[in-house]
């Protein structure tokens, strides 16, 4: 009897190292088919890459400014750096803003996933933390191509997915793409759990948002779009309880946790009320719209509002073509907070930078058209693109 109540154990236990084993073949086999059917999308993304980059090295052999320091020391890559190297803590003081009191700048405005990463890799790897930095950037924005053309195959077939990609990487904004910032990742994660919701992987997508609210506050977006998505599912059960649970946990984590930082239980707000930036319901864009067409503004100021009022057409569009609920929550949420929250207009186009879904009506429009329109179309949108990063980077503004 104990030998036959051995052979039955040990029977479970190897077959359960062998569903274990059918699973993990399951799941890489899914991994390179995918990889597979997205292998010219990301070739043709790094293309792009490659050249914006490569103008972006022209221009700077033209100023004072290396291409390292022009993609990894400037403007708020210097905090996500300085995270990375001694945690947080930094605060540089401010004048006050209209002749009020003065402030300060404190690092606790960024998330801490991206520079955490950072500081990980980089014990990891004979690299500086710099270097580190922008090739964890690389990667990031290669996974977050391959997300982006994963959620446009499934919503719209592979010829969409592809020119998903390439208008992704075509973007005027998307010199941001090749920076010591956190764009990248976050759309990774976006893209990611936006195709797990629509594939109808709750838990992963939960999870994945979790990490999107502890790179960037935009990643309300994302966990709305899965506690919406799970709320609206006809089929209730402990996944989408649990779903519903799990995916604000990392931006509420991080707002706790700056609170007790500073001190106050809303902390992270008064942080940012330090670097001007609150709710102000598009006041601020309403107003750089205003400054435009009275014509007394720079050319980067003037392409800010055209990329803004884009976006918002592009969002009309996609909202009139009547995508999945999830789509439809992360590009609402999404424009509403950087339409809706304060600053200089030229960050903007940055806010909207992981918005790629709003690309999905122009991208299905392109399926259609001849290859020589085609082509046209991209060489026009790259040539703008390259020479308004290079500008960009070269100059005094702050994306």
């Amino acid at each position: 009897m104990i030998g036959h109540e051995l052979t039955v154990e040990a029977g479970a236990k190897t077959g359960q190292v062998v569903l274990q084993k059918s699973r993990r073949s399951i799941l890489v086999r899914r991994v390179m088919l995918s990889y597979r059917r997205a292998r010219l999308a990301l070739f043709c993304y790094l293309a792009c890459k490659v050249l914006g980059v490569s103008w972006i090295a022209l221009q700077s052999s033209e100023s004072d400014k290396s291409l390292v320091t022009l993609l990894g020391y400037l403007w708020d890559a210097k905090w996500y750096l300085g995270i990375a190297q001694h945690g947080y803590g930094q605060a540089d003081l401010i004048p006050g803003y209209g002749g009020g009191p003065a402030g300060r700048w404190q690092d606790l405005a960024f998330f801490p996933l991206y520079p955490g990463v950072v500081r990980a890799v980089s014990e990891l790897l004979p690299m500086t933390i710099v270097g580190t930095a922008l090739l964890i950037t690389c990667v990031s924005s290669c996974v977050a191509a391959w997300g982006i053309h994963a959620l446009g195959t499934v919503l719209h077939g592979k010829r969409v997915g592809l020119l998903l990609v390439i208008l992704w990487g075509l973007l005027p904004q998307a010199f941001i793409q090749s920076m010591a910032y956190p764009e990248a990742m976050f759309t990774a994660l976006c893209a990611w759990s936006l195709y797990a919701l629509v594939t109808q992987r709750l838990i992963t997508a939960s999870l994945l948002a979790v990490a999107a609210g502890l790179t960037r506050p935009l990643g309300v977006a994302v966990v709305a779009a899965v506690v919406i998505t799970a709320v609206l599912a006809s089929s209730r059960g402990r996944r989408t309880l649990s779903a519903i649970v799990i995916a604000p946990l990392g931006l509420l984590g991080y707002f706790v946790w700056a609170g007790v930082c500073t001190g106050r239980p809303l902390g992270y707000f008064d942080v940012q009320r330090d670097w001007n930036t609150r709710v102000d319901f598009g006041q601020s864009v309403i107003a750089a719209t205003s400054r435009v067409a009275a014509g007394n503004v720079s050319a980067v100021e003037q392409a800010s509002v055209l990329i803004v009022i884009t976006g918002l057409v592009l969002l009309w569009a996609l909202l009139s073509s009547r995508p999945p609920t999830a789509v439809i929550v992360f590009s609402l949420v999404l424009v509403a907070v950087a339409v809706g929250v304060s600053g200089y207009i030229q960050i903007k186009p940055r806010f909207l930078l992981p918005g790629f879904t709003l690309l999905l009506p122009a991208a299905t429009y392109l399926a259609k058209a001849k290859p020589i329109t085609l082509a046209m179309t991209f060489a026009v949108l790259a040539f703008i693109s390259f020479k308004y990063g290079a500008y960009f980077v070269t100059s005094e503004y702050t994306p």
